[in-house]
């Protein structure tokens, strides 16, 4: 979406990072579409996105990379918008813990 590149990579390698973590399922599908978990699915954005094609090439690199297992986030599972006096790390407007 509106991610800079680095927020990009932050969220493939969460959802790299859940699919190695026993608590969540163990596929990529699995992960994006488990309920709840990222609101441009669950608000049908990220479907929109998909059938208009409107992933941009620094998406589909982000993704590659992500699944390559670059990582600038380490081992984090969330990721939000802040909250004062939250420990995370802050990339663009959310931070990731």
């Amino acid at each position: 979406g509106n991610q800079s590149y680095e927020g990009k990579i932050a969220v493939g390698s969460v959802v790299m990072n859940r699919v190695d973590d026993s608590r969540f399922p163990n596929t990529i599908s699995g992960v994006i579409y488990q309920p709840y978990q990222f609101s441009p699915v669950g608000s049908g954005r990220f479907a929109m996105a998909l059938a208009e094609g409107s992933a941009t090439a620094a998406c589909y690199q982000a993704a590659d990379q992500a699944m390559a297992g670059v990582s600038n986030v380490g081992s984090c599972l969330y990721f939000r918008t802040p909250l004062e006096g939250m420990d995370g790390i802050i990339i663009g407007g959310h931070i990731f813990y």
